[in-house]
């Protein structure tokens, strides 16, 4: 056996510089394996290995990867009377072929612990291990200048009481590599400016150290009107960045916004010229609280909240689907309080036919299923990579997926004799077993307290996840309707709330939650809120220096309207509505109660499906197949021609003057500028007959229903 040199005791972190002491499976060898990425979903922590070789996900199951390691092609990987031979040493140095190319090299710390681990005799994992509790990264955060070096250190904590530094044995990444770079080290450099998070991940542990660089040193110059917290948190963030902010939106540019945003769809020429018009100092506020009021706010919100809780009777059935689209709506109308709307849903049990809101079941096939649903919907929390291993961005493992499923294992629907559907009911047993360990699992919360199968357990789960003192609920909404208003969340994705995915300013996902439990979880109160701070009423240009990305708001984020906001947009440019089969003549496209509703157009523009619980199936960038469409597809070119369209009737009614005026109204909510006015009326003033005038507005109409101006809420 080869000596081992104290360098290389040193090196490995794992031993007292005195002594030799035999490196533990569990707490040494898989750290080394996660470390090097052999263990990733790249390569053998796939679902199927690599190369016949299978390891479990960054090392959640040590006992498996043990016999992977030493039992599997009968001992092959290891040869303990000459460990230097092993296969587990020879691929990874390249001493012989290795598809995943050189890992380590020989005589490196690496290479030398694992050479001592099996001259050693493989010494197996052991129940007496001492087990990781906690990992800590320090700093927890920094501020650093551009070019600046900044040395991590990361500790682990064990069972035992006994600590570890780990800075160069755990596995070090940047969040956002533009921003920052770290070395194996652990010596993070600030690249440019931005908010960067390194994650250190340890035997399943997270910690995460967040770091912020600025663009340029602080304008003392600058000044920014502050009207509510949102304000007053952001313009600290972009001094502390050297941002400065766009400037304020015009009335025009505001009121075609808030529209869009509160109730969906595009204010008359009337509505427009009206408040251009007004020359008090709170027209804005008194505009949002009057848009808060409008019947279209029912519609509008009862199809958000018909996406987040896939109201479809692909699932669901068609009755049920109505009722819970009725339920939805007259909820919307009474701004009942997010939480009760949430403990109604969690609780439901009895006839979906009926007036209730157990449909919300039916989506959902097994206690598992239910499981990933409410967590995601209701909590931003992705627990379904937990289901077969450890999450491996996160702290979440099975027992905590599993522990969760719990809640739902004596759900039952059964047909009613009464009714001849499907009832949702309690069964009066029924467990949840671990997959690995067959043990039956009781009810948790994930990382939180256990129950016992007693009662209902969706009373316990509810009663825990709208507790006024519950972060959960809170910062998940608000976030998300920050993100549907602001078009971009305080976290990305909306559903994907975690420790390792840190919010970009977390001061203002902080407050905006809090301000949501004090109100009573009153959706009006969030949004008029967020719609009344001065952030959101700036201009969508961005000033000079603004990240692109606008992570910390500087400008309004331009979004392509919603297919339903698109579809009805359009429908009221050319007074051409479609009509729906089986529904009312006049209902609007906001009005829909589930995607079932046949419509090409709709489909096209990223209608979701509300099959799956995740803010990701609503498909909302902008491809060719949609620019062609518009371009040159039939169904808007009959809309524009409609002999009842607005073109036409414009044509026989106004003078062209007026006509001109009210298609810029009708689309992009503003009057022609000079310009473009003088423009249009020189067209029109080389044709010589009314055919070919006609013509001209249509074409008009058909260059402002393509421009970005329309297609985007900006």
């Amino acid at each position: 056996m080869r000596p081992l040199l104290l360098g290389f005791l040193i090196g490995c972190q794992c031993f007292a510089a005195t002594e030799t002491v035999t490196p533990s499976f569990r707490n040494d060898i898989i750290p080394a394996i996660t470390k090097l990425g052999c263990n990733s979903g790249r390569c053998h922590g796939s679902q199927y290995g690599k190369g016949g070789f299978k390891l479990s996900l960054l090392g959640f199951d040590v006992a498996s990867d043990y016999n992977a390691i030493v039992k599997d092609l009968k001992g092959r990987r290891v040869n303990l009377n000459d460990p230097a031979v092993s296969l587990v040493l020879r691929k990874p140095t390249l001493t012989i072929p290795h598809g995943g190319g050189l890992r380590f090299a020989v005589d490196s710390s690496t290479y030398n612990l694992l050479l001592s681990w099996i001259a050693a005799g493989v010494p197996e994992p052991l129940a007496t291990d001492p087990r990781l509790t906690s990992v800590d990264a320090r700093p927890a955060s920094r501020k650093l200048s551009i070019g600046e070096k900044l040395p991590l250190k990361v500790t682990a904590r064990f069972s035992d009481g006994s600590t570890r530094d780990v800075t160069r044995t755990c596995r070090l990444e940047v969040l956002n590599d533009n921003v920052a770079e770290v070395s194996p080290q652990g010596v993070v450099t600030a690249t440019a400016g931005g908010r960067a998070a390194v994650l250190a991940r340890y035997m399943g542990k997270t910690a995460v150290v967040n770091l912020l660089t600025p663009y340029a040193p602080p304008d003392e110059s600058s000044s920014f009107e502050t009207n509510n917290y949102i304000d007053e948190i952001l313009a600290g963030k972009w001094e502390q960045l050297g941002l400065r902010p766009a400037g304020p939106s015009s009335d025009t540019q505001f009121l075609r916004r808030v529209y869009l945003d509160l109730i969906g769809i595009l204010p008359s020429e009337a509505e427009v010229r009206a408040f251009v018009s007004d020359t008090s100092e709170d027209k804005r506020s008194k505009v949002i609280d009057h848009l808060l009021e409008r019947p279209e706010y029912q519609d509008f919100w009862t199809l958000r909240w018909g996406d987040l809780l896939r109201v479809t009777r692909n699932g669901m059935g068609e009755k049920p689907m109505w009722n819970f689209n009725r339920w939805l709506h007259r909820s919307m109308g009474e701004n009942r309080p997010i939480n009760e709307m949430v403990r109604e849903i969690l609780v439901a049990r009895g006839q979906p036919n009926r007036e209730n809101v157990s449909a919300f079941y039916k989506m959902t096939r097994s206690p598992e299923e239910a499981a990933e649903a409410v967590s995601v919907t209701f909590m931003g929390l992705r627990l379904g990579c937990a289901k077969c291993h450890q999450h491996p961005f996160e702290k979440w493992g099975q027992d905590d997926y599993y522990g969760m499923a719990a809640f739902f294992a004596r759900l039952d629907s059964k047909p009613d004799a009464d009714y001849g559907q499907a009832t949702l009911r309690l069964k009066p047993t029924g467990f949840v077993r671990h997959p690995k360990t067959q043990q039956v699992v009781r009810p948790s919360i994930p990382g939180g307290d256990t129950f016992g199968y007693e009662g209902d357990l969706r009373i316990k789960l509810a009663d825990w996840l709208t507790s006024d003192t519950n972060p959960w609920l809170a910062r998940n909404f608000a976030n998300r309707f920050w993100g549907y208003v602001m078009g971009r969340g305080l976290i990305e994705p909306l559903d994907d709330i975690r420790d390792t995915n840190p919010p970009s300013v977390p001061e203002l996902l902080n407050a905006l939650a809090m301000d949501l439990q004090k109100s009573g979880f009153d959706q009006k109160h969030l949004l008029r809120r967020i719609t009344n701070s001065r952030v959101y009423q700036l201009d969508s240009r961005p000033a000079p220096g603004s990240p692109p990305d606008n992570t910390f708001y500087t400008f309004y984020s331009p979004k392509r309207l919603l297919a339903e906001q698109l579809l009805d947009a359009i429908t009221y440019a050319t007074h051409s509505p479609d009509k729906f089969p089986n529904l009312p003549a006049d209902l609007r496209p906001i009005q829909l109660p589930d995607p079932e509703v046949p419509s090409e157009f709709l489909d096209l523009f990223g209608r979701p499906r509300r099959l799956v619980p995740c803010e990701c199936s609503r498909l909302n960038d902008s491809n060719l197949n949609q620019v062609l469409s518009l371009m040159n597809g039939e169904y808007l070119q009959e809309k524009i021609a409609s002999p009842s369209g607005r073109v036409a009737s414009l044509f026989q009614l106004v003078p062209l003057e007026q006509a001109i005026a009210n298609l810029y109204y009708a689309t992009v909510s503003r009057p022609p500028s000079d310009e473009e006015f003088s423009r249009t009326m020189e067209i029109l003033g080389q044709r010589r007959n009314a055919e070919a005038k006609r013509q001209v507005l249509e074409d008009l109409l058909w260059v402002l229903l393509n421009s970005r101006e329309f297609l985007f809420n900006h």
